[in-house]
């Protein structure tokens, strides 16, 4: 017991018949004043009020969790997949998508970044395109400059009628054709195609060309020519690509022909009064891969009246709607259908 003001002692606990109590005694005159509370009930309203204080506190922060989740949903997470979604588009490759987002003022900058960003990406990426197509045009201009026209072979030979195009599949190509006067009574010319596309198959053909012309001006036979071009056109060919090529030199007072079938399509021959047929010379191998290659050269004889069409694979791989390729039996025959003898209207014709 502990004693108090005004003579009240209190009892922290007091035990009766095996029972505990918690109590308190004040003196009163010649009496003494006891109360007494049973300590099982008093525990019981502390855990009973400490049972309600939990259930309240678990539906309150309840209801703040639920409020916040809802609020983050709201303004964060509903921003984030939006921002999301607009980024999917944008690295998909859809640069005009926009983000825009306004839960928030963060989200709101976001966004405006986000757009700006792109839209300096769009218009870097459109104006690089503009000077990749005007250097392409550039590079097809100075392709097709390096192309022969048939009008400008001076002198014109006697009794010859001679005409060459090409139609790039893309702006610059790798198929080219050349002709050009060796002396007063050799004329060369040749038929080639680079193994690629676009502009690494343009300057591979440029030295290709410049190499074959060059060696076949220094009057080395024909196949020497292909002999030494060929190596040359291997040495440091990290690219991999490779060149095939028909070449004939023609004796303008003879007829004869020397030809060399360096891996190309086979040309079509038509002799005079009669039907063209696949010029069989045995093939030797393409430019640029095998420097160690001896080229072999073959001989023909051409009349008046004879008739030498040449081409490149562009030709008879052509694609139509069915995915059928114009092919071999097609060329020849749409060859056969033409009959007059201007070659300028062949080409025409074919393609």
């Amino acid at each position: 017991s502990q004693d108090c003001k005004d003579g009240l002692e209190s009892y922290n606990k007091i035990t009766i018949n095996d029972a505990a109590y918690f109590g308190a005694r004040r003196k009163y005159r010649d009496y003494s004043i006891l109360g007494l509370l049973p300590l099982s009930e008093l525990y019981e309203r502390r855990n009973q009020l400490l049972l309600l204080l939990t259930i309240g506190y678990v539906v309150l922060f309840s209801f703040i969790f639920w409020a916040i989740s809802a609020l983050v949903e709201h303004k964060v997470i509903k921003g984030i997949k939006s921002i999301c979604a607009s980024l999917n588009k944008i690295t998909a490759g859809d640069l005009y998508a926009r983000a825009d987002v306004h839960s928030s003022p963060e989200f709101i900058q976001l966004s405006r970044g986000i757009n700006s960003t792109v839209a300096a990406l769009r218009e870097a990426i459109n104006e690089a395109g503009r000077r990749y197509e005007n250097e392409l045009k550039l590079a097809a201009a100075i392709q097709s400059s390096a192309l022969p026209r048939a009008g400008a072979l001076m002198p014109h030979p006697d009794g010859i009628d001679l005409y060459a195009t090409m139609t790039a599949a893309r702006e610059v190509g790798g198929d080219f054709y050349d002709f050009f006067w060796v002396d007063d009574n050799h004329l060369a010319f040749l038929i080639a195609d680079v193994s690629e596309k676009g502009i690494p198959a343009a300057l591979f053909m440029m030295s290709a060309k410049t190499w074959i012309k060059s060696l076949v001006k220094s009057r080395l036979e024909p196949a020497a020519v292909f002999t030494e071009a060929n190596r040359m056109l291997s040495f440091d060919n990290d690219t991999g690509m490779f060149v095939t090529v028909f070449f004939g030199m023609l004796e303008l007072d003879s007829g004869k022909l020397i030809c060399i079938n360096a891996g190309h399509n086979p040309p079509l021959l038509r002799r005079a009064a009669g039907n063209y047929e696949f010029l069989r010379l045995e093939p030797d191998f393409i430019l640029g891969t095998l420097p160690d290659v001896e080229y072999r050269q073959a001989e023909l004889t051409l009349k008046a009246g004879d008739r030498l069409f040449l081409y490149t694979d562009g030709v008879t791989e052509a694609i139509n709607s069915r995915d059928e390729e114009f092919g071999n039996k097609r060329l020849l025959a749409a060859l056969e259908q033409f009959s007059a003898d201007q070659p300028e209207e062949l080409a025409k014709h074919i393609y």
